[in-house]
């Protein structure tokens, strides 16, 4: 305990100037710097891809089914089907939420142009003669809630006529999505389509965790596949989750995951090499000083310690700069939204920060770990240097 006392007043002592004469040495300021910034580059990456894997996952979800279940005819294109035989065959969560989805493609046709469009049922559409159609729609054809737009649709190679009424403006953020699809009641495809009662074009099972997709559609398909060799089911049914009906977007949002890894690589390579060299320095500035403790009695490993000490100071104080500068950058973007991102190649508006504190510590953890660690070689130099030498040393 005496020890630890005695070395930790040493570096307290010490402290990171080489004499009372000059302010504090330029390593020590290169090597918090060096520090401080490595931490609010790994911040800000870790926020923004966190950031990036919500919002536009979220957008993703509200798009599309997390399962979809949708029935193939003997050709192995897609048919109708009586959603409550599916059903029945299924043993599904309680807080699963099943929706029968249809749809049908037609043409959007104002007085001046003309748009397809895929219209696509919505349980938050009344009326069949009523649609939702999204900002680029509305921009491209002109339109606003409460106009009237002539549609036309193709269906047995007859032409089909509706005049329909723009009942709201929804966004989902997804450019893609947004420029072909209209949300209307399900009805509208049912009697164009020529559906039957509870006939519907495929299932949408939703409300469900991320975790829980992947294992769910196999339990989902194995239900299926039971039930069509059983008789129960009258034809064969496929199974897609929307990791593979919207590969796009999860595959951009997995580079992500491997461009943080590589930051954090880099980031922490850097810290670790202004750490090395920082210390180098204030050894070189403090060899007289060694070479005079060891003189005194003091043993490699006590020597060794100050210095350790005197590092970690300097590893603290950069790790605590960096988080407050980092943690306050995150902070401003996420409530001000001050740095813009152009939706068509982003999938959002602004870019999204998201973070958690138990991630922030498991970051400044293995930053004080890695640091601890590299300091370990320069340290180990002191037990190399002689008193007779320092005191020769200019």
């Amino acid at each position: 305990m005496k020890s630890s006392r005695y070395e930790l007043m040493l570096a307290r002592r010490l402290g990171w100037k080489p004499d009372e004469r000059r302010k504090v040495s330029p390593a020590v300021g290169v090597a918090v710097t060096g520090v401080a910034l490595s931490m609010i580059v790994m911040l800000l990456a870790v926020a923004i891809v966190s950031g990036f894997k919500e919002e536009v996952s979220a957008r993703a979800f509200s798009a599309g089914d997390a399962i979809l279940v949708s029935a193939y005819d003997d050709f192995g294109g897609k048919c109708a089907f009586d959603s409550v035989e599916v059903l029945s065959a299924l043993d599904l969560p309680e807080d699963a939420v099943v929706v029968g989805r249809t749809s049908v493609e037609g043409i959007l046709k104002p007085a001046e142009s003309f748009l397809g469009v895929s219209f696509q049922s919505s349980l938050s559409v009344g009326a069949d003669s009523l649609i939702n159609i999204s900002p680029t729609m509305a921009l491209k054809l002109r339109l606003k809630p409460g106009d009237k737009i002539p549609a036309y649709f193709v269906i047995d190679n007859r032409l089909r006529t509706r005049t329909l009424t723009v009942s709201a403006i929804y966004q989902s953020g997804l450019a893609e999505h947004d420029e072909v699809v209209a949300y209307c009641s399900p009805s509208l495809p049912e009697k164009l389509l020529g559906l039957q009662p509870g006939q519907v074009q495929a299932l949408g099972i939703n409300g469900i965790s991320a975790e829980e997709i992947e294992p769910l559609a196999q339990e989902v398909y194995s239900d299926l596949l039971t039930a069509y060799y059983s008789g129960r089911l009258s034809g064969a049914y496929g199974v897609q989750t929307i990791y593979e009906s919207q590969p796009a977007f999860f595959t951009w949002l997995g580079l992500l995951d491997t461009n943080v890894v590589v930051i954090i690589v880099l980031m922490s390579a850097v810290a670790a090499f202004t750490i090395i060299s920082s210390l180098f320095i204030i050894i070189l500035e403090r060899v007289k000083t060694i070479g005079l403790l060891k003189a005194l009695g003091a043993t490699n490993r006590e020597v060794h310690r100050v210095f350790m000490l005197m590092a970690e100071r300097l590893v603290i104080r950069g790790l605590l700069i960096g988080n407050v500068v980092g943690l306050g950058l995150i902070a401003m973007q996420y409530w001000t939204h001050i740095v813009p991102l152009d939706p068509a190649s982003y999938f959002v508006e602004y870019v999204p920060v998201r973070f958690s504190f138990v991630g922030v510590l498991m970051l400044n953890a293995g930053a004080a770990v890695l640091s601890w660690l590299v300091l370990m070689l320069p340290a180990a130099v002191i037990s190399r240097i002689s008193p007779a030498t320092t005191m020769r040393y200019e």
